[in-house]
């Protein structure tokens, strides 16, 4: 008779001895079989021991069950269930669920922004995170918008504005000048860039021996003719009174007239190129 699972030969009671020891013979051959992993080994529940130096399931992989999994070289395939404590090493493939106390990442990331947000992105950890915008506008831009070429800046600051702006070519203009706006109606200021006027302007004065006193020797009664004639104001006592003692039928000369407005000094630029 044989055992069910192994198929040991069992001693027949009342059998010789060399039948006894055929069978004994036999059954330590296999079981050494067994012990050794020569044979498959079914049907055993292992609850206590360890088991080292093989592969569990090699040969038709199952299920398996445990509270606790220390794997140096790796874990391969589907791993269904809470894991408590930590991991250590590449996980390859989708891990479904919550890290409880995870507070950042093993290597920090940064996420660049620049203009204006309008869309989204992805982010799963695995490099630098670059957010592509439209529709924001540069310092540049703003400088070109406010500031074009062909406008002008006044400051009181000797620096010039492509340095303060760190934006565009920038030349001074109108040195000693004042400005005034373009107007078609008037020939003096019907073209852009146009130049002219004086800081002063003179008279040309003419006076007549008949417009003095009796000898000449200053302002008389006598009024037969215009005290002053030829371009300029018909009258300037102040002129006059400088040729008071002037001899002969007449005198000329020329008076200056300042015609500064009040003002005061910047520094102005005008921006030429981009």
């Amino acid at each position: 008779m044989a055992t069910t699972n192994y198929s040991f030969a069992v001693p027949t009671v009342g059998a010789n001895l060399n039948t006894w020891g055929g069978d004994l013979n036999a059954n330590t051959e296999k079981l050494d079989d067994l012990l050794g992993g020569d044979q498959p080994v079914t049907g055993i529940d292992i609850n206590s021991g360890s088991i080292d130096g093989t592969a569990i399931g090699a040969n038709a992989a199952s299920t398996g069950a445990f509270t606790t999994v220390s794997a140096s070289g790796g874990v391969t395939g589907a791993l269904t269930g809470d894991v408590t404590g930590n991991v250590t090493g590449n996980v390859t493939g989708n891990v479904t669920g919550n890290a409880d106390t995870a507070t950042a990442w093993a290597t920090a990331r940064t996420i660049s922004l620049t203009g204006t947000i309008t869309g989204s992105t992805s982010i799963d950890g695995s490099g630098d995170v670059s957010i592509a915008t439209s529709g924001g506008i540069t310092n540049d831009q703003i400088i070109d918008l406010i500031y074009p070429v062909g406008c002008l800046y006044e400051t009181t600051v000797t620096e010039n504005p492509g340095t303060t702006f760190g934006r565009g070519t920038w030349e001074r203009f109108g040195n000693g000048q004042v400005t005034v706006g373009q107007d078609q109606t008037q020939s003096e200021f019907n073209t852009n860039g146009e130049t002219g006027g004086s800081k002063t302007h003179n008279h040309d004065v003419t006076i007549s021996r008949d417009s003095w006193g009796a000898g000449g020797s200053g302002l008389g009664s006598a009024t037969s003719g215009r005290l002053i004639t030829g371009s300029g104001q018909s009258e300037n006592t102040e002129f006059l009174n400088s040729l008071r003692y002037a001899s002969g039928d007449k005198t000329e000369g020329t008076t200056t007239e300042s015609n500064l407005p009040p003002y005061v000094v910047v520094y102005r630029w005008k921006r030429t190129a981009l």
